[in-house]
């Protein structure tokens, strides 16, 4: 480990030669580089930002934070800015102060980094014995932790520049407070230290907070109240003493049992878990309790947190109603997710000083204009729906983690699907879990396939096997779990088909007229089902569809928006003559389809629910057909071939599917569902849940084999969670949703489709896929061709297109976040489905071939050379994504 750095002293001859005042140093220069604000003034500002924020926190929060000295921690956040390493890189201050010679010393003998020297000096004027860890979260005010401790700076003229920070930390402590002298908990940490950051941010934004101008305090005090008012922050308003038919007035009927119990039980901050069947109405029982803690004034607004961005789109839809009935005044709801900045809707940029300093601050910036972007900003706004992504990123070692935390405390935080996570995404639930209860949230947890085991490890106890259940974890008196009268039963019939009957009887049930689901594990199954029925189509037949992830943004969209309508609950737009919608899992979970027929691979027991959920999940006059009716797609060999096969000939009879999903799972998943014929929801939720996932005493060797191979993983999987979070001793990592909240993620790139581009002198003329053209500057960014180039955008698997990164224009790169390639389209391929993209100008790729067509999206073609062989030697290939 490398020796601590020392304060170095120079000569007290030299020091007496400089008479540098905290007064004349600046914080920002100016669009010509000269010193703008100064720090005295700028540290003023956001310590009466942060005051204003602390007035209007939900009080238990502010309950966290000191009792005095909080706004105080805020302005001290640039103290570090008194220091020769930060002020000899305004050139124009050296001359101003006729200290050009002294600054080429100081550039090299000090340390550059503000929020460093920030944090060191606070620990200085810490006393011994005084804790140093709110020091460390004012060093981490640009998103990176410092360390607990800083041991020592570099510093020329130290002496002077020492005197100076402490002058300002007393100048400071006398317009606020004293500085706080009780140890935080954890919670309370990271929300003082998001606090810090988003004063900043808002500090620092010269709509608001000009460089020109110094207010006298008390007008300072009141610009930052109506700022912070202006921008949306505060808890939640209600009206008071609606009843469920108002909530939810597109609603038939009144409120069912199990939003009763939610209603009757969800009364303070706690943990709630709500098990229910799909399409039972979980969210509207979880906002109707939401509704009553927010009206109360128990919590401070509401985040749901959903599994995938689809599934967060539509249900952001039915907050924004819910909203609109039971808001006192205009509430801001935001959606937070990696694509939702595309929305008009939802974006709000924060205008930075003119010019930053350093690396560090132009990157803080750039966080401040991200974070008021709405895919994070929905965490600081009253209401917010994104994924659950963006809320695990705030218990990762992730850069702004502390400013997730921050933005949900007080909320009540609503997790849904919580059945559908992995073991590794699954810990950092629990541990997000832990710690929105020590931030004061009220969390419910919806599900409709959750074991009793995993209620056990979320809530600590699981004693009830009843189905639907609410359990409540509100006080001391520990887990109560209300049994709840379940819904009539719907009764749906269950058979395995074999693959090559499947297309015929498809058609022949949807020229009946039926609305036929057909869901595909992978999008290359998914893509060539599509293909196989348009052939086999007759004419005048039914309408066939395809949707997955693999659609630039624009067209998805479009998908989506004509699907979720055709099928939804108005009979009205429902296809006359019938219709097949192939899909992947976009559409498992909380989408709002309703099929009469469902089509689907084999999957894990959970998922199969899950997709049932699609089958007759509206009232209707009439339907086509009897009852609602599953097929299974047969795997390639019977189960009691499985038993005795070997392993490598049960992962080619299950197909890609095993790719996707653990063999093992599949497995005794498959023993359940080949027993059933017919099955009632809810009853027999439960029981085959819990049989798929109990432990059995005997099974054949090469399962066994199976099920220890899942365990090592589940182990890694957990252990590789347990990493990420400490905060501590992990560099700050990447803040982008699914990489550090996501295990194996599959690694992907942005497609950049275009239909033409050439480059004209120092600006490329680009012709997008949606038919929008464009004139690219080669330097520069403008955020209007940013959103355009993104909406025509694709992630696909990174391994196909590897070998033309390099290749990507220098013009796209300032555009696309991460790794990224342009990809142009050719004219049509004879035999080929749809037009070649080329990538990067490239005209081939040993590793793949990649085409679009509007109604298929990407298709990606495997190269000979992407082979693989696993230890055992059996061919495998890296696997595209499956949504």
């Amino acid at each position: 480990m490398p020796a601590p750095k020392k304060t170095t002293i120079v000569p007290a001859e030299i020091v007496a030669a400089l008479q540098i005042r905290f007064e004349d140093c600046w914080a920002k220069t100016t669009e010509e580089g000269k010193p703008g604000i100064s720090v005295r003034d700028h540290c003023l500002n956001v310590g009466c930002v942060a005051e204003s924020f602390l007035s209007r926190m939900l009080p238990a929060v502010r309950g966290l934070l000191p009792s005095a000295g909080a706004s105080t921690l805020a302005a001290l956040h640039d103290v570090g800015k008194v220091s020769p390493g930060f002020q000899a890189k305004c050139g124009e201050w050296l001359k101003q102060h006729n200290l050009s010679n002294q600054g080429c010393a100081w550039i090299h003998n000090s340390e550059s980094d503000h929020a460093k020297v920030s944090q060191y000096a606070l620990q200085q004027r810490m006393k011994s014995g005084m804790p140093n860890l709110w020091a460390a979260v004012v060093g981490a005010h640009h998103g990176r932790i410092k360390g607990e401790r800083i041991a020592g700076i570099t510093e020329a003229d130290a002496t002077m520049w020492c005197r100076e920070r402490m002058r300002l930390i007393e100048a400071l402590e006398k317009q606020f407070d004293k500085l706080p002298a009780d140890r935080p908990s954890d919670a309370a940490l990271w929300v003082m230290a998001g606090l810090i950051a988003v004063a900043d941010w808002i500090g620092s934004d010269e709509r608001y907070f000009p460089g020109s101008v110094s207010w006298p305090m008390e007008e300072r005090k009141q610009h930052a109240r109506d700022t912070v008012i202006q921008i949306g922050f505060g808890t939640g308003s209600f009206r008071e003493g609606l009843q469920f038919a108002e909530l939810f007035p597109t609603l038939e009927g009144k409120s069912n049992a199990l939003q009763d119990a939610a209603i009757e039980h969800i009364r303070k901050p706690g943990l709630y878990v709500i098990e229910g069947p799909m399409g039972c109405g979980k969210t509207e029982a979880a906002l109707a309790a939401a509704y009553n803690l927010v009206s109360q004034g128990l919590a401070g607004g509401i985040y749901f947190a959903l599994p995938t961005q689809t599934t967060s789109n539509r249900i952001h839809i039915r907050v924004a109603e819910y909203l609109g009935h039971v808001g006192k005044e205009v509430s801001t709801l935001r959606l937070a997710h990696a694509s939702s900045w595309l929305d008009d809707n939802q974006t709000l940029s924060v205008v930075p000083s003119s010019r930053m300093a350093t690396e560090e601050e132009w990157e803080s910036s750039n966080a401040g204009k991200t974070w008021f972007s709405s895919s994070k900003r929905a965490l600081l706004t009253p209401f917010g729906v994104g994924t659950v992504d963006q809320a695990l990123l705030g218990i990762v070692a992730a850069k702004h983690f502390f400013v997730r935390q921050f933005g949900l405390a007080g909320k009540v935080v609503i997790l849904d699907e919580i059945h559908s996570y992995d073991l590794y995404t699954g810990t950092l639930i629990d541990a997000l879990v832990k710690r929105l209860l020590e931030l004061h949230c009220t969390v419910i947890i919806l599900s409709a396939t959750l074991t009793r085991e995993r209620r056990r490890q979320l809530m600590g106890s699981a004693e009830s096997g009843e189905y639907p259940l609410l359990a409540t974890k509100a006080d001391s008196t520990g887990v109560v779990e209300t049994p709840v009268n379940p819904e009539p039963t719907k009764q749906i019939r269950v058979s395995f088909k074999n693959a090559a009957d499947l297309n015929g009887e498809v058609l022949r049930r949807a020229t009946g007229g039926e609305c036929v689901l057909w869901i595909r594990n992978t999008v290359a199954e998914a893509q060539q089902t599509y293909l196989r029925l348009v052939a086999e189509r007759p004419q005048d037949g039914p309408d066939v569809a395809l949707l997955h992830a693999r659609f630039p943004f624009f067209r998805r969209e479009e998908l989506e928006a004509e699907w979720m309508e055709r099928l939804g609950k108005d009979s009205a737009k429902r296809p006359v003559r019938g219709c097949i919608l192939v899909a992947t899992q976009v559409v498992e979970q909380s989408v709002d389809i309703d099929a009469d027929l469902l089509i689907t691979d084999l999957a894990p027991t959970d998922m199969i629910f899950q997709r049932m959920g699609r089958l007759w999940r509206h009232r209707r006059d009439k339907r086509p057909c009897e009852q609602p009716e599953v097929w299974i797609e047969q795997p390639g060999m019977t189960l009691d071939a499985l038993r005795q096969a070997g392993i490598e000939k049960i992962k080619a009879a299950l197909g890609k599917s095993a790719r996707v999903y653990a063999p093992y799972v599949l497995l005794r998943s498959l023993e359940q569902w080949q027993a059933v014929q017919q099955v009632a929801l809810p009853g027999r939720i439960r029981s085959i849940l819990e049989a798929t996932y109990a432990p059995v005493d005997k099974e054949p060797d090469t399962w066994r084999e199976l099920r220890e191979d899942l365990e090592k993983v589940r182990d890694t999987m957990a252990g590789k969670a347990l990493s990420a979070m400490q905060i501590w001793s992990n560099p700050a990592l990447e803040d982008e949703e699914g990489v550090q909240t996501r295990y194996g993620q599959q690694k992907t790139v942005s497609l950049s489709l275009v239909a033409k581009a050439a480059e004209a002198g120092p600006v490329t003329e680009v012709t997008l896929l949606d038919g929008k053209t464009l004139s690219i500057p080669r330097y520069g960014f403008d955020f209007r061709v940013a959103k355009a180039l993104h909406r025509n955008l694709v992630r696909i698997p990174l391994w196909c297109v590897r070998d033309c990164l390099a290749a990507t224009p220098e013009w796209l790169r300032p555009y696309v976040a991460g790794k990224c390639v342009l990809g142009v389209l050719d004219g049509p391929c004879p035999g080929r489905p749809g037009r070649r993209v080329r990538v990067n100008g490239s005209e081939q790729d040993a590793q793949s071939s990649l085409y679009y067509r509007d109604d298929l999206g990407i298709v990606i073609e495997r190269g000979t050379e992407n082979k693989k062989t696993d230890s055992r030697g059996a061919e495998i290939w890296e696997d595209e994504s499956c949504d």
